[in-house]
């Protein structure tokens, strides 16, 4: 093929063609908005770091759920599920975990008859909390950590030379659920030196290396599977041999009595994992350590935490739950938000019976569903907060064990403690979130709503990726694009709604200003960028009032 031009040009004469310049693109945020983080007991899922749970794959990442009456934390599952069913599109996870769990080895190797020399073909499946040293097949480690175990299995195909069966260096290995059901199944030569057609290593532990992130593999001295052995090749009706394991619990979670230094962890792995999430929620937990440490979690993040307190408590005990973690005083408690339902309701999950179920992880699933119906511009209807009238529980059998008075409603406003109740509307009467206020310890102020700090932080982390995206650029190509992107995005928020325009005489009566430019003290390398929005507010009170005319 002849070509016209060259990348790079010497001396000589020629036509230069440089690679595409690429100014078409626009800073977007993903759907982080629809993903929610929690640190939560689970029986199954990997504790060295967060990951992803979905609507499709929660059963088996988390495992099939716990009852309460075992233990309480086992509630937090319910969230998750019921959370993945309303409109979150994935949850992020840290399982908890203590310091005594213990991840062991799956170890093979071949079943001998008195001769170490002399093996019987079968092989045997032990569980070791030490890497192996002695003579063994292969080692497996499930890095998913699953409480109820699972079955290993294996097998070699057959390999002819010659017009006979030799041994084969190529097996397939698969994990199983403890019913039988496959997890995974790789296959991968237990020779170092292998390669395939394409030239790539074909060596087990590489195979797997390339293919998931679930499995560590070592392998032994003993590098074929011999003709004669169970995982070799078919049965005299023509099955498939395979070599397998009974049930292996290969992981002791170490209890559940869990100190600061485990949610600590749990909140490290949050806010070091990869996966981006808009809300954090507390799924149910009573632990005021755990909910400190999420809070200080969405401080470090600036995302939203929101906090269950427990429904059987009547107001005073809500109250008083509240202020002894004092969240009011955290730093951006307006980040921090509180539900209170005194509700019986169906399990949704079907593991319990009828119980208090705490609601803020729906709320959050709620929102994320309504984060995802963006208008034209890319924004969500983030100024419709998740209360009244539209947004009900949608549990079955719900039972209100507490209805509050006026004076109780009172104190639980103050107290920024959102109840979760029944209420009548013009269209009949439904259980719904009955406020929408942060902890933020202030009386009229945005700081207050819970829309407005969805908005903020939105616009926040919109900003700070853009910011990001012209760092290591010439000055003056920065402060240009930050402004230009900063006109697209605040003119988008008024459009949709959710920038008003400011009465504050420094504001000129728009809803927007913005500065963008070098740092007085550093103004090589430092760009200052300040904005001020005026949100628009949520109606919380209506006062009615009627005349009677002459």
């Amino acid at each position: 093929m002849t070509v016209s031009f060259v990348r790079q040009l010497g001396a000589e004469s020629g036509v230069q063609l440089n690679p595409l310049v690429d100014g078409s693109e626009i800073p977007t945020t993903g759907n982080e908005d629809q993903l929610f983080a929690i640190a939560m007991r689970a029986s199954r899922g990997r504790i060295d770091r967060a990951f992803k749970v979905n609507r499709s794959n929660v059963r088996q990442r988390l495992g099939h759920g716990e009852p309460m009456r075992d233990n309480e934390l086992n509630e937090a599952y319910v969230h998750v599920r019921e959370a993945l069913d309303n409109g979150a599109y994935e949850a992020v996870v840290a399982r908890l975990h203590s310091d005594a769990a213990v991840l062991s080895w799956i170890v093979v190797r071949e079943e001998v008859a008195g001769d170490p020399e002399e093996p019987t073909g079968g092989f045997v499946f032990e569980v070791s909390e030490t890497e192996p040293e002695s003579a063994f097949l292969f080692a497996v480690k499930h890095l998913e950590c699953f409480n109820d175990g699972v079955m290993v299995e294996f097998r070699a195909d057959e390999k002819r030379e010659g017009g006979v069966n030799v041994a084969n260096d190529v097996i397939t290995l698969r994990l199983l659920e403890p019913n039988g059901d496959k997890l995974i199944e790789i296959t991968g030569s237990l020779d170092r030196d292998a390669k395939d057609d394409s030239g790539n290593s074909y060596y087990l532990p590489n195979v797997i290396e390339s293919r998931t992130d679930r499995l560590e593999v070592l392998t032994g001295a003993t590098t074929v599977i011999e003709p004669d052995s169970d995982a070799y090749g078919y049965d005299e009706i023509f099955r498939e041999k395979w070599a397998t394991s009974e049930v292996l619990e290969y992981f002791d979670e170490g209890g559940t009595a869990y100190a600061v230094d485990d949610y600590v962890r749990a909140r490290d792995q949050l806010y070091g994992t990869q996966h981006g999430y808009a809300y954090i929620a507390s799924g149910g937990s009573e632990a005021p350590a755990l909910i400190a440490e999420l809070a200080r979690l969405g401080f470090d993040t600036n995302r939203q935490l929101r906090v269950d307190v427990p429904g059987h408590l009547d107001v005073e005990g809500a109250i008083a739950f509240v202020e002894q973690m004092n969240l009011g005083s955290m730093a951006e408690a307006h980040l921090l938000h509180v539900f209170w339902a005194p509700l019986k309701s169906n399990d949704p999950t079907g593991i319990n019976g009828k119980r208090h179920f705490g609601t803020a992880t729906l709320n959050i699933a709620l929102a994320c569903g309504r984060n995802a119906r963006v208008n034209a511009k890319g924004f969500a209807p983030k100024n419709y907060p998740i209360a009244g009238r539209e947004w009900p529980v949608r549990r079955q059998g719900i039972v209100q064990t507490y209805t509050p008075n006026n004076q109780e409603l009172n104190a639980l406003a103050r107290a920024k403690i959102n109840p979760v109740v029944f209420e009548n509307y013009s269209g009949g009467g439904r259980y719904v979130f009955r406020d929408s206020l942060t902890s933020a310890q202030v009386d009229s102020s945005l700081k207050k709503l819970i829309a407005v700090a969805d908005m903020s932080t939105s616009v926040d982390d919109a900003v700070t990726r853009a910011g990001k995206d012209f760092l290591q650029l010439p000055m003056n190509v920065s402060i240009k694009r930050m402004r230009d992107f900063l006109t697209t995005l605040f003119e988008g928020a008024e459009a949709s709604g959710w920038l008003v325009p400011s009465d504050d005489p420094a504001m000129g009566g728009a809803a927007w200003r913005f500065e963008v430019q070098p740092n007085e003290q550093r103004p090589y390398e430092l760009m200052d960028v300040r904005y001020w929005l005026r949100y628009d507010g949520t109606n919380r009170q209506t006062h009615v009032t009627q005349t009677l005319s002459r």
